[in-house]
């Protein structure tokens, strides 16, 4: 039992003999999360491999999603569809619930602005993604105290942006009804509350004494995170003029 880091199911506390439970399948070596193990395990078999857990793994994020974060943090991954995976899932729904909807005339016939918004809608699904490093670049930046790496803040990030776009696709069969008459603000605001709900769900262990702490910061990450949002935008924008000059 010496390679193996538990000798009891992290997952369902079953005794361990071998390399998986028995019981559920869980692997007995689990270890911490790292860069190297994120981009190997989770983003490529996420892309390659066709796992059963996504109907559970949708309906534990839209109902516990601090707990479903905790947990695959701390190792009790194998009940959960893969994040990185689903959320490419719910890009190609969102790109294509888009493409229904009649696009809308800009009075702003600026040739910069409109090939900055091509640019834009060419490549929404890689902003979209970068959603997940800047979160965790913001959550790391603000948590610094609490001893998660990149990539275990990456898990968390990826949950906000899979409630993001999830909230997104309300929005956009709402259009497609013709009944988003003054919902975007509102989904917005809901949005945000539920990002900033999920962190300080996630990191209130660590503040049990300090709960206005917790929410101050919970605030900052979303803060810092449109900050970081703005500055690609920017940078977008700026390299499509230099471009274009």
């Amino acid at each position: 039992m010496g390679e193996y880091k538990n000798s009891s199911c992290i997952n369902c506390s079953t005794e361990i003999i071998g390399k998986f439970c028995h019981n559920c399948s869980q692997k007995s070596n689990t270890q911490r999360l790292d860069i190297k193990h994120f981009i190997q395990h989770d983003i490529i078999h996420g892309v390659f491999h066709f796992d059963k857990g996504l109907p559970f793994t949708l309906k534990e994020i839209i109902l516990r999603p601090s707990i479903v974060a905790k947990n695959y943090i701390e190792g009790k991954r194998v009940r959960y569809y893969n994040f990185f995976y689903l959320t490419l899932v719910i890009i190609g729904f969102t790109i294509l619930a888009q493409s229904f909807i009649d696009k809308p005339s800009f009075r702003n016939n600026n040739p910069n602005y409109l090939k900055s918004l091509n640019f834009a809608r060419e490549n929404i699904k890689y902003i979209l993604l970068s959603f997940i490093p800047f979160f965790a670049i913001s959550s790391r930046i603000v948590y610094r105290k609490v001893k998660l790496n990149f990539a275990e803040h990456c898990i968390i990030a990826s949950i906000c942006l899979i409630y993001f776009l999830m909230f997104n696709l309300l929005s956009d069969f709402l259009k497609i009804l013709n009944l988003d008459d003054n919902t975007n603000p509102i989904i917005n605001i809901i949005t945000a509350t539920t990002i900033i709900t999920i962190y300080y769900q996630v990191f209130s262990e660590y503040y049990q004494n300090k709960r206005y702490l917790n929410v101050i910061n919970a605030i900052l990450t979303l803060f810092f995170f449109i900050i970081f949002f703005v500055l690609l935008v920017s940078f977008i924008v700026l390299f499509i003029t230099m471009k274009a000059e």
